[in-house]
């Protein structure tokens, strides 16, 4: 299986040899064929039979499977002497983990502040009180609170 890239210039490299033919008269495409479409790419062969096609950015052009196959036309000859199911894959991938939250690390809200408030030395009927309060106190309460627990 033949891999192409789908975000980066691939090249389809290949040497060709022709019997009873000139190099010179030859011509090769590539064509990538998918369930959605054909692409054909032209290409280039040295006078050593060294062939070179170029393929552009396939991404959103084709399926990410199909086949490809190489065809040369030399003397009015049609030859198609390659052929391979191809991948299209990407050349550059992103991964990313996330790891979970430990509880110490989260900042509860809308907790209500308590306070309890202890008074010594006060006569018997009034010893071991203890307020318990939910709410915002200002430090006119507090002051309003301890003047009560003094009487």
């Amino acid at each position: 299986m033949y891999q192409l890239y789908s975000d980066k210039l691939n090249n389809f490299e290949c040497q060709i040899q022709l019997e009873g033919c000139s190099l010179n008269d030859a011509n090769a495409r590539l064509i990538v064929e998918s369930d959605d479409n054909s692409l054909i790419f032209k290409g280039s062969i040295n006078n050593d039979g060294y062939c070179v096609i170029p393929i552009k950015k396939l991404k959103n052009m084709v399926s990410e499977s199909g086949v490809m196959r190489l065809e040369v036309i030399a003397d009015d000859m049609y030859f198609s002497p390659w052929e391979s199911e191809y991948n299209l894959v990407q050349s550059k991938k992103v991964t990313v983990e996330v790891k979970s939250q430990t509880n110490q690390n989260i900042i509860k809200e809308n907790v209500k502040p308590k306070m309890d408030v202890k008074v010594k030395n006060v006569p018997n009927q009034q010893r071991n009180h203890t307020i318990s309060e939910e709410k915002n106190l200002t430090k006119g309460d507090l002051n309003m609170l301890l003047k009560r627990l003094r009487r």
